[in-house]
C-alpha cells in the first residue's frame, strides 16, 4: 500500500532520508542552534553560585545604606554564625552584587569565572542594542510595554546582522531582557515614564516632614469638595456639593478648624476656617445638642502650612495673621505629602463619613449605574452640618489611629498647657484683623471704598488734625468684614488704634450685605452700562438680582415634585453661593424677610464708576 494512499505521508520516514546541507537551512538558524545556552542545572559550580545568591539576598534584606565595609561587615559575621560557614570580604561581596545586577540578576553570573568566559564563537554581543531599546523605547513618556521594547531590540539585532559577514550577534532571551529592565532603579523608571512629580510622590521621603513637638506648632490647611449633594432646608431642593476647609494639627492629628460653604476657596473661606480654629468653641454643644464631647482645640498657631492657591497669597491674609501665626510656610507645587496630614484627613472623611450619606457622588460617572445622587439626596444643610460636627468631635477625635499610637483627643489634652490661647478682647480684635485689607486716603473726612462712602465724626476729626501735617497720616489701612459691608475698621496710625466707620446709607442697603453679594450687584450694573442701557440705580440692580433668584427658587420649588425633571444643582448652587449658605450662614436659599430697597442714597450711586471698584479686593 502506498504511504500516501489517504493523502498523508510519514514525516518520520522522510526525515530519516533527509540530508541536511548548507543550502537547505539558513546560516542564521545554524548559528543560533550552535550557541544555545546550557540550562543552569547543567552548569559547573552551580552550588557556589547558589551560595553567593543566598548571601546577596540575605544582605539585600538587611543592609541599610550602601554596600560599604562599614555596613556589611557586621551582617557578614551574623551570616557566618547562622550558616556556620566562612564568608569572603565585603569588597568581594560588592563585586558579586555588581556582576549579578549588571547581568539582569542572572544567577549564572555568580558562577566563578563566568564573566571571563564570553562566547568563543561569537565575539559580538548586543549590550549596546539592549541599552538602546530600553532608553529609546521603554524609558519614555509614551510608556510602551517591555514586550514592545524587546520586539524593537530583536528587530535591531536582525538589522545589525545583515551588515555582518560571519560573526553574528546572538540575541538575548526575552526573560534576560525583562531581568535587565527589572534591575533598573525604580525611581529612574518612574521619572522617565511618568515625570518628576509622579516619581517624587510615589517615592516620597517621610523624613522630609518635620515632626511636631506640641499642639498648634504645625497646622496644615486645605480645601476639598464634599462628595455629597445637600438639600435646601426649606425647599428640599438639591443645592449641589459644598466646599470644606479644614485645619489639621500635626501633633495631635485633631481637626482644629472647619468651615463649610458653597463659595469657591477664597480669602473669605480661609478667614472663616481660621477664626474657627483660633477661637474658643464653647458654642458647639448649644448649636448642635446631639454632641456629647468637648472640642477643646483652639489657640495661636506657630507654623501654618498652606499650598500655592491664590487665596493664600493675599496681603489680607498675611497682614491679618502676623499677630497669630509665627510663620506661613508655602508648600511646593506637586509635593502634597509635605502636608500629608490634612490630605489623609480628607481621605478619612470620605471613607468613614461621606460614603454613608445618601446623595453621595462618585468621581467616575460610570460607577453611578442606576443611582441618581440628586434623586436620592435626603440630607439637608443643617443636618449635614450637625452630623459632620458630631462625627468629628464624638468619633474622629475619640478613635485611635490604625496603629494604635494615639487618640487625637487624649493627645491634645495631654499637652494643651503649652498652647497660647486667644481670648477676651484679643479675640474680638482678631475678628477685625482678619478683615479684607485695603489702603485708602482720607478725603473730606471720608473714605471711598467698595464703591461706597464711609464717614464718621471721629474719622473727620482725625483728618483735620493730622492730614495737613503729614500726608502719610491721611493714607490709612482699612479692614472689611466680608460678611457685612455696612461698616469698615480704619487704623489710625497716629493714635495706634482701629475705629469703626459706618457706610453712608440711609436706606439699609448695606446692612448685613456681604462683600460677595455687593460685588455681584455692581458687576451686573457695570454690564448693563457696557451694553448701552441707561444707567440704573444700584437699588434697581439689587432688586433685579433678588427677584431673579426668588423666581428661580419658585421655579425649582414647583419642579421638585416632578420626578422626571429634577432641577439642575448648578442653578441652586449659584444661589446658595450668593446667599452665603454654610456653617457661617443660613441653611436655606430662601430669605425670610427680603430687604425692601426703594431707594439708594446718591452718595452710593455716584461712586458706581469709581476707580476703586471690586477689582482691587485682595483674596478674591
Amino acid at each position: 500500500m502506498s504511504d500516501d494512499l489517504f493523502g498523508f505521508s510519514d514525516e518520520f520516514n522522510s526525515f530519516d532520508n533527509y540530508v541536511a546541507d548548507d543550502k537547505t537551512l539558513s546560516t542564521e538558524f545554524l548559528a543560533e542552534d550552535e550557541n544555545l545556552e546550557l540550562a543552569f542545572g547543567d552548569l559547573p559550580n552551580k552550588e557556589t553560585a547558589l551560595f553567593r545568591l543566598d548571601l546577596i539576598r540575605y544582605l539585600e534584606r538587611r543592609v541599610k545604606g550602601g554596600w560599604t565595609p562599614k555596613n556589611l561587615d557586621k551582617l557578614l559575621e551574623e551570616y557566618a554564625l547562622l550558616k556556620k560557614t566562612s564568608v569572603p570580604s565585603s569588597r568581594t561581596i560588592a563585586d558579586w552584587k555588581k556582576l549579578y545586577y549588571e547581568s539582569g540578576k542572572d544567577v549564572a553570573s555568580l558562577i566563578p569565572g563566568h564573566s571571563k568566559k564570553g562566547n568563543r564563537k561569537l565575539k559580538n554581543d548586543s549590550s549596546d542594542l539592549v541599552t538602546e531599546a530600553i532608553q529609546t523605547k521603554f524609558l519614555t513618556k509614551e510608556r510602551v510595554s517591555v514586550n514592545t521594547a524587546y520586539e524593537y531590540y530583536t528587530y535591531r539585532v536582525i538589522e545589525e546582522n545583515r551588515q555582518l559577514d560571519q560573526v553574528k550577534i546572538a540575541p538575548i532571551s526575552q526573560r534576560t531582557f525583562y531581568n535587565r529592565v527589572n534591575a533598573l532603579p525604580p525611581y529612574e523608571v518612574a521619572l522617565a515614564r511618568y515625570g518628576k512629580r509622579y516619581a517624587d510622590n510615589k517615592f516620597k521621603t517621610v523624613g522630609s516632614i518635620i515632626p511636631a513637638t506640641r499642639p498648634m506648632e504645625y497646622v496644615e490647611i486645605d480645601h476639598t469638595t464634599a462628595p455629597v449633594i445637600l438639600l435646601d432646608d426649606d425647599l428640599e431642593l438639591p443645592l449641589g456639593r459644598p466646599h470644606l476647609t479644614i485645619l489639621y494639627d500635626r501633633y495631635s492629628t485633631c481637626i482644629v478648624g472647619l468651615s463649610v460653604n458653597y463659595r469657591d476657596p477664597s480669602y473669605e473661606t480661609v478667614r472663616a476656617a481660621f477664626l474657627n480654629s483660633v477661637l474658643k468653641k464653647d458654642w458647639v454643644k448649644e448649636k448642635y445638642p446631639s454632641i456629647k464631647s468637648e472640642w477643646p482645640c483652639y489657640g495661636k498657631i506657630t507654623n501654618l502650612i498652606v499650598d500655592n492657591g491664590a487665596e493664600f497669597w493675599s496681603d489680607s491674609l498675611e497682614s491679618a495673621l502676623k499677630p497669630l501665626v509665627t510663620d506661613i510656610q508655602y508648600n511646593q507645587r506637586g509635593k502634597p505629602w509635605r502636608k500629608a496630614g490634612v490630605e489623609k484627613s480628607f481621605d478619612t472623611f470620605y471613607k468613614k463619613l461621606f460614603s454613608r450619606f445618601p446623595g453621595k457622588t462618585f468621581t467616575n460617572p460610570t460607577q453611578l449605574k442606576d443611582y441618581n445622587p440628586k434623586r436620592d439626596a435626603v440630607i439637608n444643610v443643617s443636618d449635614f452640618l450637625e452630623l459632620l460636627h458630631k462625627w468629628l468631635i464624638d468619633v474622629y477625635h475619640k478613635k485611635a489611629d490604625t496603629r494604635y499610637k494615639r487618640v487625637p483627643y487624649q493627645k491634645w489634652t495631654e499637652s494643651q498647657g503649652t498652647i497660647i490661647f486667644c481670648e477676651g478682647p484679643e479675640a474680638e480684635q482678631l475678628k477685625i484683623e482678619l478683615g479684607v485689607v485695603n489702603h485708602r486716603t482720607i478725603r473730606r473726612g471720608a473714605i471711598e471704598l467698595h464703591s461706597l462712602r464711609y464717614q464718621s465724626d471721629e474719622l473727620e476729626e482725625y483728618g483735620k488734625q493730622y492730614s495737613s501735617r503729614a500726608r502719610k497720616s491721611a493714607y490709612v489701612k482699612t479692614k472689611t468684614d466680608p460678611n457685612d459691608i455696612s461698616s469698615i475698621y480704619v487704623y489710625l496710625e497716629e493714635e495706634k488704634k482701629y475705629i469703626k466707620v459706618p457706610a453712608v446709607d440711609h436706606t439699609g442697603y448695606t446692612k448685613g450685605r456681604s462683600l460677595y453679594e455687593h460685588q455681584r450687584i455692581n458687576s451686573l450694573r457695570r454690564l448693563k452700562v457696557r451694553l448701552g442701557e441707561q444707567d440704573e440705580s444700584l437699588a434697581d440692580a439689587s432688586l433685579y438680582l433678588d427677584r431673579a433668584m426668588d423666581e428661580a427658587i419658585e421655579r425649582m420649588s414647583r419642579s421638585k415634585s416632578k420626578k422626571s425633571a429634577l432641577p439642575k444643582t448648578t442653578h441652586a448652587s449659584k444661589i446658595a453661593k450668593q446667599r452665603g449658605v454654610g456653617s457661617e450662614g443660613p441653611s436655606t436659599i430662601v430669605t425670610t424677610s427680603p430687604k425692601p430697597i426703594s431707594e439708594v442714597p446718591k452718595e452710593v450711586i455716584d461712586m458706581g464708576t469709581a476707580s476703586d471698584d471690586l477689582s482691587d479686593i485682595e483674596g478674591y
